[in-house]
């Protein structure tokens, strides 16, 4: 159970605020959500009454697909007060700069906390293109993204990590999903559940924790543009 299995992280730190009240992270108190438009319209006021301290948007996927709700998440979700961040779900057919220029077209000029992401995983991915082809085609992207002055953040589950992080992009923060159990090593952000429950969301929810101190989140969340 879930539920069971966080509490006993003992990884509580204390950021100076009044916590939240997601339920099954009481030993956690940076807590976020990733979202897109299929999680449909989101009433952010009660998100952050709820203590949820960011939010991760979808922005674009491949060479051409700009999400329908990411100018208007990102706008209300800054306007509620959380830290905002933005991913891009990378298509393993597509070549890595032509996502870069889709990504940053739609990054342009938006205020942002949090490293840009680049969300890797073989989910409906069309699974034939071979690994080493897929790595360059990833580090075309992260390069064009560096180019605009942009911090990158790599998002994957265990076995993404295994097939295109371990060895090659580890200097790199890391977004790692891993449902139901923390992850061993090293880490940034925990995705620990598809099914979360958030007020001011009517549909499961995508629940993450950034398991490190206060000190360190103010400084990971300092904007999406390299200082």
């Amino acid at each position: 159970m879930l539920l069971a299995v966080v509490s006993g992280c003992g990884r509580r730190r204390s950021t100076g605020t009044e916590g939240h009240s997601v339920t099954g992270f009481a030993d956690y108190e940076i807590v976020g959500i990733d979202i897109s438009a299929h999680n449909g319209e989101i009433d952010f006021g009660k998100v952050r009454d709820e203590g949820v301290s960011f939010v991760l948007i979808k922005a674009t996927e491949g060479g051409t697909f700009k999400d329908r709700r990411f100018v208007e998440n990102v706008r209300m979700a800054r306007e509620a007060g959380l830290k905002v961040g933005a991913y891009h779900f990378f298509r393993f057919d597509t070549p890595g700069y032509i996502q870069g220029l889709n990504f940053v077209n739609s990054l342009r000029d938006r205020e942002l906390d949090l490293p840009v992401v680049i969300d890797i995983e073989e989910f409906t991915n069309p699974n034939f293109q071979a690994t080493r082809l897929v790595l360059e085609r990833l580090t075309e992207m992260v390069e064009h993204l560096e180019r605009h002055g942009y911090r990158v953040m790599i998002y994957t589950n265990k076995k993404g990590y295994a097939r295109f992080i371990k060895g090659r992009l580890e200097g790199y923060p890391l977004w790692l999903c891993s449902l139901g159990s923390i992850p061993d090593g090293s880490f940034d952000i925990w995705q620990a559940t598809h099914h979360g429950r958030v007020n001011g969301i009517d549909s499961d929810v995508d629940i993450n924790v950034y398991p490190h101190s206060a000190e360190d989140w103010e400084k990971f969340a300092g904007g999406a543009i390299a200082r």
